[in-house]
């Protein structure tokens, strides 16, 4: 049977997706596109026990959309990426097809990379070896497609350093390590990504905006993981789902030992919702310490006009549409033009916070962090700009001011929209215009945009969730400056590093053999120090060497020995300081006044008086053990998660501090412990 021309296109269409799909398959598990021409959608179980984790190929491959012309930053692993050029504006659909592709690096002339049969994808295998070091590089690409047009594209490629291991779960979420300075060490912390509307900001792109926070955690010991989840705009409840199971993995992966585990903007929100539901399931996570950077705990700011704009302008269009209108813009934004009641906003916040009693973990220290100031917005009056133009004639101007939301204190709305944020200013994302091949129109349909200051996105208030006057968190760090919301303040990268490492560090059910070392403001091991992980004793064994350093108290509890053979050190210093610039990688000592004072620990009160709360979660009595000899007596106050009074007892000088709790309610409480010139305020949990 002789084949029409359509059906012959039809056949050569299906052959090329399949064809080029099996092979990208076969030579990498982790393609992300960080440029795209249509979104992929759908939604996972909010139940962690679904998502099953695997090691994979630590390959790291990139997709980029030719359709597109945007002058993009492009992120790639050092000798360890392919990156894939595709003409695909869908899953299985293409119909401008590439005959040649060349590239430029850097001015220095185009070189082939492909020239032959039509194609929809052409990987470049040599892009490792083209891009060498670490550092910026710029990429000019010349496509020819097959009814003879020749477009120009230009990318800005960021090199970041080569991840060590890739995971990959059964629903396509992905987590990469990049491994500390201490090849035995147990130290994890694992990040969960932010807003990404159309699944193009992969973990390279959080390391290179955050480069300097996560060397200083691998300088001093700590492997970072990476959390990209596959719907990156589904319901929060399902991505923390994915978060949990995440969780449990590292932790597994390092003998069950508590890690860090937080995010970044609405990473934030989904790793607090993982760790508050867990605890109030009766099953915590593995966690010793939260953290949440500059997420909007109370919701996210982007212009009501804007929006409004926006939606009238993209009608029909699903592609730009999804920037606002899926379920995690819905629930992230006070404003959604697809949702301007609010509904499905207060509806989730009204159930976070009152998941585990008030919406946070209890068995975990949490840090929360600001990029602003509590000072307003300084900017005013007109602030965007948008020139668009759908004909050979003059277009249509419209101009945003600022609203009064706009003006409160908090990190300013990013100035490239498609990093950790609802995408509202690249062109092809508003309106992609396909041109038909053989088609050549008389214009080209553009549109100009022109920001003149910043408005807030993230306030002060959300980043710290504020409430009545009083922070959520345990500690909360703020930057001097306001800044970006995608822009890490470089003022706070110690004093985040330090408040993370230098926590509460528990250490129990193991045996050391080899070189291990444990660091934190308190550290207790023990055969139970806590409930987090399973009773055991913990034995230094022959030809073991643990070290141990505490800038408060080392407690060494019921259940540990060290063994003939051994080496044990413990310290406890109050000089001990983690800088992040140290060449060697190690901590330095620093004077008090030295360190920064950007950290303000427990509601804004500084706390001076060295105190420990034990055992903790306690069921009948509570015991205080003050860290150098008390000569005064002490008043221990007791709070509840409203802030009442709920018990106050008075202690002699000379009396053993400690308290009895059981006539409280079962939860979390914070305890302020004063002598009449010092306090210091510890949270407890009643079991």
């Amino acid at each position: 049977m002789k084949l029409t021309p359509l059906q012959s296109l039809i056949i050569l269409t299906l052959s090329l997706l399949v064809h080029g799909t099996q092979i990208n398959a076969q030579i990498c598990d982790d393609w992300k596109s960080q440029s795209t021409a249509y979104v992929v959608t759908g939604s996972t179980p909010a139940d962690p026990g679904y998502y099953i984790w695997e090691a994979k190929a630590n390959i790291h491959g990139v997709h980029l959309c030719v359709l597109n012309a945007d002058v993009i930053p492009v992120y790639i692993q050092q000798n360890n990426n392919y990156i894939n050029f595709t003409s695909r504006f869908g899953p299985s659909t293409a119909l401008l097809y590439m005959l040649q592709l060349e590239v430029n690096i850097n001015e220095n002339g185009f070189v082939n990379v492909y020239s032959g049969s039509a194609k929809q994808d052409i990987v470049w295998y040599g892009s490792s070896a083209s891009f060498p070091l670490l550092g910026d590089y710029n990429l000019k690409v010349r496509v020819t497609f097959f009814d003879g047009t020749i477009r120009f594209r230009e990318y800005n490629i960021k090199v970041i350093p080569q991840s060590q291991s890739l995971y990959k779960d059964n629903a396509g979420n992905t987590l990469r390590k990049w491994q500390g300075n201490d090849p035995n060490g147990l130290n994890a912390i694992v990040f969960s990504e932010g807003f990404d509307a159309y699944n193009t900001n992969p973990q390279e792109m959080y390391y290179y905006a955050a480069a300097d926070l996560i060397e200083c955690f691998r300088n001093n010991g700590y492997d970072v993981f990476l959390l990209d989840n596959y719907f990156g705009t589904q319901d929060i409840r399902n991505n923390a789902a994915v978060f949990a199971s995440a969780v449990e993995y590292i932790s597994y992966m390092y003998g069950q030992e508590l890690i860090v585990a937080g995010g970044v903007s609405m990473g934030g929100i989904i790793s607090r919702y993982a760790l508050a539901k867990a605890e109030q399931d009766g099953n915590p996570l593995p966690v010793h310490t939260f953290i949440a950077i500059d997420s909007p705990h109370q919701g996210a700011i982007i212009s009501e006009p804007l929006q409004n704009f926006k939606k009238s302008n993209e009608a029909g269009d699903e592609f730009a549409k999804h920037a606002l209108s899926n379920e995690a813009a819905r629930q992230l934004l006070m404003y959604n033009a697809y949702d301007p009641g609010g509904s499905v906003h207060q509806a989730f916040f009204n159930e976070l916070n009152s998941m585990n009693g008030d919406g946070y973990p209890h068995l975990t220290r949490n840090i929360g962090v600001s990029f602003s100031t509590n000072q307003p917005n300084p900017n005013s009056g007109a602030w965007y700009k948008i020139t668009y133009h759908t004909g050979p004639f003059s277009g249509t101007v419209k101009t945003f001011d600022l609203t009064d939301a706009e003006m409160l204190a908090g990190s300013w709305l990013p100035q490239d929209l498609t990093t950790m944020s609802p995408i509202i200013k690249q062109a092809s994302y508003w309106w992609l215009q396909l041109l038909v091949p053989g088609i050549t129109p008389l214009y080209y349909p553009t549109i100009e945009f022109e920001r003149f200051t910043d408005p807030t996105y993230i306030p002060y208030y959300s980043a710290l969730d504020i409430r009545n006057g009083n922070s959520m968190f345990d500690v909360c760090i703020e930057t001097e400056s306001t800044s970006w919301h995608d822009v890490l303040p470089e003022d706070i990268l110690e004093d985040i590093v330090n408040e993370v490492i230098l926590t509460d560090t528990y250490f129990q059910h193991v045996f050391v053999m080899g070189q291990w070392s444990l660091r934190g403001k308190k550290v207790a091991a023990g055969n139970y120090v806590t409930l987090l992980m399973s009773q055991g004793d913990v034995v230094v064994l022959p030809g073991g060497n643990l070290d141990i350093q505490a800038s408060e108290i080392v407690m060494l509890r019921d259940g540990f020995s060290a063994r003939y053979g051994s080496v044990l050190t413990a310290k406890a210093d109050p000089d001990l300081y983690y800088e992040c610039n140290s060449e060697s990688g190690t901590p330095d000592m620093l004077k008090p006044e030295e360190k920064s004072q950007e950290v303000i620990i427990n509601k804004k009160m500084i706390a001076t008086l060295k105190a420990t709360i034990f055992p903790n979660p306690a069921s009948d009595r509570i015991h205080i053990q003050l860290s150098q000899a008390r000569t005064k007596a002490i008043t221990i106050e007791v709070y509840n998660v409203f802030s009442e009074l709920v018990l106050y007892k008075y202690i002699p000088a000379g009396d053993h501090p400690e308290l009895n709790i059981s006539q409280l309610n079962k939860g979390p409480y914070i305890a302020r412990i004063s002598d009449g010139e010092q306090s210091k305020t510890c949270k407890f949990i009643k079991l």
